[in-house]
This record gives C-alpha cells, sequence and structure tokens, in this order.
C-alpha cells in the first residue's frame, strides 16, 4: 500500500470533519442564528469544506481534476437527478404496499392552499428537479470534490476495489455530518445519536450511485445535480407516510430503498463495461474523445490502448 496516500486520506478526512464540526459549532453556541437566510449560510461553508480538505490536502489540481467538462458530463447532469427519482419511486412502493402511505402531513403543512395534496406532490418533484440542477447542485459541488473526486480515487488507488471504496466514502460522509446532527439536530431533531447511525447507513446506501455516475462520467459534475436532487426532494419522504422518520425516510425503508437502486446501478456498470465501446467510454480518458464522432472515437481509442499495452 502506498503510505502518502493513505496519509492523504486520513488528512483529508479528518480535515473534512473537524472543519464542517467547527462551522456547527459556531451556529450552536449562537454566534451566528440558525434560522432563515443563515441556513443557507451554514449549508454552503459546511457543504465546502470537503473541497476545502482537498485543496489543503492536494492542492488546486486535485481539485480542477474533479470538474472535467464534455459532452457526456453535460447529458448526465441532466440525467442524474432521475436517480434520485427512482429511488422515490421504489420508496413509495415500499410504503405503499405495507399500508402505512398518506396525505395527512401535507395537508397539515398546506392548509391555507387551495391546492390538492397530490398537486403538492407534483409541483414539489418539479421544483426538486429544477433545484437539483441550479442552487442545490451548486451546494453538492463542495462536497462531491472531496467525497467522489479526491477520496473515492484516493481509496482506490490502494487497491481496493470500486464497490468496497464507494462504501468507505459513505462511511466517511455520513461521520462527517455527524456534528450537525448532534449538535443542531440535523435531520433528527429528536433522535439525534440514534440519527447519526441511521444517517451513516443512510450514505452508505446512497454511496455508490454517485460513485457509479462520477465513474462513467469522469466528473463529479453528475453526482453532485444526483445529490442535489436529494437534498431537494428526499424530504417529501417524511411527510408521505405516519410512520417516523427514524423508521421510513431517514430510515430502513430508505436504506432499503438507497440500496435497491445501488444494486440496480451496479448491475448497469457491469454491464455497461463489459461492452467493447462503453467500456472504452467508462475510462478517465473519455473526455478527451467528447466532441469526436462515435466512429472515429471507437478508432482511436482502440489505436491508443494498443499503442499504451505495446510501451508497457
Amino acid at each position: 500500500m502506498n503510505l502518502t496516500n493513505i496519509k492523504d486520506i486520513l488528512y483529508f478526512s479528518l480535515t473534512a470533519i473537524l472543519l464542517a464540526s467547527l462551522v456547527d459549532y459556531v451556529f450552536y453556541i449562537g454566534l451566528i442564528s440558525l434560522n432563515g437566510s443563515s441556513i443557507l449560510v451554514w449549508g454552503f461553508l459546511r457543504m465546502y469544506t470537503p473541497a476545502f480538505s482537498t485543496y489543503i490536502v492536494g492542492g488546486w489540481s486535485e481539485v480542477k481534476n474533479s470538474l472535467k467538462i464534455s459532452r457526456p458530463v453535460f447529458y448526465l447532469y441532466f440525467v442524474a437527478p432521475l436517480i434520485t427519482f427512482l429511488t422515490f419511486s421504489i420508496y413509495l412502493i415500499v410504503v405503499y404496499s405495507i399500508g402505512v402511505f398518506s396525505f395527512d402531513s401535507i395537508k397539515q403543512t398546506v392548509q391555507s392552499a387551495s391546492l390538492s395534496a397530490s398537486t403538492i406532490i407534483l409541483l414539489t418533484i418539479i421544483n426538486a428537479y429544477i433545484a437539483s440542477t441550479t442552487l442545490n447542485a451548486l451546494f453538492a459541488v463542495g462536497e462531491e470534490i472531496g467525497w467522489r473526486g479526491f477520496l473515492q480515487r484516493k481509496l482506490e488507488s490502494l487497491g481496493l476495489n470500486f464497490v468496497t471504496a464507494s462504501l468507505i466514502v459513505g462511511l466517511v460522509w455520513g461521520i462527517w455530518h455527524a456534528p450537525a446532527i448532534i449538535l443542531l439536530g440535523f435531520n433528527y431533531p429528536e433522535n439525534r445519536f440514534v440519527g447519526t447511525l441511521l444517517f451513516t447507513l443512510f450514505t452508505i446506501s446512497a454511496s455508490i450511485p454517485h460513485s457509479v455516475i462520477r465513474k462513467v462520467s469522469s466528473s463529479i459534475l453528475p453526482a453532485a445535480s444526483l445529490h442535489g436532487a436529494i437534498n431537494a426532494l428526499w424530504g417529501l419522504t417524511i411527510l408521505i407516510t405516519v410512520l417516523p422518520r427514524e423508521i421510513a425516510g431517514l430510515g430502513p425503508i430508505a436504506i432499503f430503498s438507497w440500496t435497491t437502486t445501488s444494486l440496480i446501478m451496479l448491475m448497469v456498470y457491469r454491464r455497461l463495461k463489459k461492452g467493447s465501446i462503453a467500456h472504452l467510454f467508462l475510462t478517465e480518458n473519455f473526455q478527451c474523445f467528447g466532441e469526436i464522432s462515435y466512429l472515429r472515437t471507437e478508432v482511436y481509442c482502440k489505436y491508443y490502448v494498443t499503442k499504451r499495452h505495446d510501451t508497457d
């Protein structure tokens, strides 16, 4: 194992967690009140601690390498949020099939509105997609530079396979949220310590889809729009069931839903890798060919791989 990479992983993880804890503590002791527009300030500062930690450990080049832009990246950026909607659909099927689906919380939340609960859900879904590709993605970029851009690559460089590396990223991702949950009641205002465990399991279960979309695109930008969609939509899962969040939207049902999506994403990813042209597209060099026709891309990639093999 490369000791330098191990040090980088530990240094990055500890720095990101400590910086996020510092942000949380400032709001916890009341130096800045956590309400209204200050919530956006808190979210922005906190979500960019992984990016800042990447810069501290690896420099600007590590940050820049995560932000590759190409035609496939552009397409996947707008497709990636649909993964969250797929998972939300799985969640809906589960809560409906076990008889715990309910509009009651939504009706209570919007009593003064003249719209039906189903219309509110539809509008929320539309707004969630728009947010996932705009403001929410901008915020999520700060996290994804660290999680899928730096940490995932460093873990794989140690010889860990893709799935193992993704799950470890999910573990660090969850621990990074722990100070916000414990100090500020983030997502779990009533059961903070149980919530810390549950949310860590949640981030582990949601990590593989982010890693797959990053691997396919060679950029963290589609992972950021996927991440942004979770932040925009997933709160709705708490409002459409009679079960508490610790069981439903932020508990075992949510974890099951994301685990199911992860398995689907892995099957798709492995199927793509078996295809000759798709396999070439899944390399880190794909962005070089983004503006070339498919025919020319295929020929050039084959030449490139053969040339590299001959010179090894």
